[in-house]
Parts: C-alpha cells; sequence; structure tokens
C-alpha cells in the first residue's frame, strides 16, 4: 500500500467516525444515559481535531523545503475542511433517518 492510499484510508476512516459518533452521542442522551452538554461536544471535536493532526504529521509526505510544507499543510487542511462538511452532513442526515427531527 502506498503512501497516497495510507492517507485515503485514514482521511476515509476520520470521515466515518464524525457520524458514528454523532448516532452514538444522540442514542446516548435519548436514552438519558449521557446529557450531551458543551463539555463533551468540544471533547469529541478536540479529539477529532487531534486525529486529524496525527494523520498529517504521520501520513502527509515531510517536505524538506518550506514553502513545500506549507503548499501540503494548505491542501491537507482544504481536503480535510471539505471531507470534515461532507462528513457532518452526512452525520445530519443519519441521524434524522435514525431518530427523526
Amino acid at each position: 500500500m502506498n503512501t497516497g492510499s495510507r492517507l485515503g484510508v485514514h482521511v476515509l476512516a476520520w470521515a466515518a467516525s464524525i457520524p458514528a459518533l454523532n448516532v452514538l452521542l444522540t442514542a446516548l442522551e435519548r436514552h438519558g444515559v449521557l446529557p450531551v452538554s458543551g463539555d463533551i461536544v468540544a471533547a469529541v471535536a478536540m479529539a477529532l481535531l487531534l486525529w486529524a493532526v496525527l494523520i498529517y504529521r504521520h501520513r502527509v509526505p515531510h517536505a524538506v523545503r518550506a514553502f513545500e510544507r506549507g503548499l501540503w499543510l494548505l491542501a491537507f487542511t482544504v481536503a480535510m475542511l471539505l471531507v470534515g462538511a461532507t462528513a457532518l452532513f452526512a452525520a445530519f442526515w443519519v441521524t434524522v433517518a435514525i431518530y427523526g427531527l
């Protein structure tokens, strides 16, 4: 498996975890097990952000020049924002499909 494939697999796993976490937290809240508060949402968001940083650190190719590193960081950030927005959109519709509005 080459570097691009590993990067893609990690990004897809990160994106798939967003709807899964949303459904899990919604289920816990609906059953009264865990009321979802701002602290819990912030902790989940920080965990996803840390995961994205680890993906960048371990899977994005290293560049010698600072300009190339900046371009890789910019491309990775834009791609992760687009993937994250799509995963958030999917999370909303999956939750609506399961639990209704």
